[in-house]
């Protein structure tokens, strides 16, 4: 997905998108499509599912920054160096661009020394999923309480079927290995047992 295609898709008005400037992606190591779709368009502030991502902000926590800017990791900084976060999850994981792996999208488990996990294979394939479960929870959503938090666990076998094809056709890798989007479909049939079957 081109940043440009991701903007015409991203309607949400309440949650816009957050272009970052040229000047605060030029001191990262960044390949020139993940600056430019981060420069371009931008992700939005907060997206379900509970996902929260860098605004165009030099604050340290709230804007694009190096994990080792964020903690101190003292002896193992340079292990550490390769990651730019550029968001988190809703465990306080953080979603990083690992620089040294073709700038793939990680989740570092912050309460495993960092441990990196698969999220997505490039920074545009994180906005088509974006795309993918806004688009997924609108249809489930549709002639539902959208105020019921849990409305949107209230979904058909055909329609988990559907979001999860079109996630594998994407980016197998998030669908198949350990990580934010293989755990989130866990969690989402999990949470439909519980309040719906």
């Amino acid at each position: 997905m081109t940043p440009q295609a991701f903007k015409n898709s991203w309607t949400n008005t309440d949650e816009p998108l957050s272009p970052v400037s040229k000047s605060r992606l030029d001191r990262f190591d960044l390949q020139k499509p993940t600056f430019d779709f981060l420069h371009v368009a931008g992700l939005p502030g907060y997206c379900e599912p509970h996902l929260s991502f860098a605004n165009d902000t030099d604050d340290t926590y709230y804007g694009i920054s190096k994990l080792t800017e964020q903690y101190d990791f003292e002896e193992d900084e340079l292990q550490f160096a390769k990651y730019i976060v550029i968001g988190s999850c809703r465990d306080g994981d953080a979603i990083a661009i690992d620089t040294t792996d073709n700038d793939k999208i990680v989740q570092l488990d912050h309460e495993d020394l960092f441990s990196s996990m698969y999220f997505n294979s490039s920074i545009e394939t994180l906005a088509e999923f974006l795309i993918l479960y806004r688009d997924f929870e609108t249809e489930v959503l549709q002639g539902k309480d959208p105020n019921d938090n849990f409305q949107c666990y209230n979904f058909t076998d055909e329609q988990f079927e559907r979001l999860k094809s079109k996630m594998f056709s994407v980016d197998s890798g998030a669908v198949t290995e350990s990580g934010f989007w293989n755990e989130e479909l866990e969690l989402m049939l999990v949470f439909r047992q519980e309040k719906f079957l």
